[in-house]
């Protein structure tokens, strides 16, 4: 469980930033914030952060866009986080969840229940190129919705 305890960098959008203590609490959290606007520096950004950030010992948690939406669908899965692991050399484990279920896209509604979390298994990224490593998780967690 000691790696369960280490530092963790959240990739998320530059803007977030920039709400009133919400965006001030979670600047001190030191995530890796990007320009969504400029899709191909971010990528870059995100490569070069996220390798120096795992090389320190850190993990770095990327949410694919589409992670909510309606329960039991799966949004589009890109390939930069993948990328991130091959470069970087570390495994990908994936995590799905129904939260989808309680609190829908575009909504500021929330019904109550319980949010179901799966993690999955470890996804060793050598010999793998990221697209391959990217489906692989996509598949499991495609299946975990069943």
């Amino acid at each position: 469980m000691q790696w369960f305890f280490q530092p963790a960098n959240f990739i998320l959008k530059r803007e977030l930033l920039w709400i009133p203590l919400f965006g001030w609490a979670l600047y001190l959290m030191n995530p890796i914030a990007i320009k969504r606007s400029r899709p191909s520096s971010a990528i870059r950004y995100v490569l070069k952060q996220g390798v120096l950030r795992l090389k320190a010992g850190n993990k770095v948690v990327i949410y694919p866009e589409g992670t909510r939406i309606a329960d039991g669908q799966l949004g589009e899965f890109k390939t930069s986080g993948a990328a991130l692991a091959k470069e970087a050399q570390v495994p990908v484990v994936p995590v799905s969840h129904n939260s989808g279920e309680h609190w829908q896209r575009n909504s500021f509604l929330k019904t109550p229940g319980t949010i179901h979390m799966q993690i999955g298994p470890v996804i060793n990224t050598s010999g793998l190129s990221a697209r391959e490593i990217t489906e692989t998780a996509r598949n499991w967690i495609a299946q975990s919705l069943k």
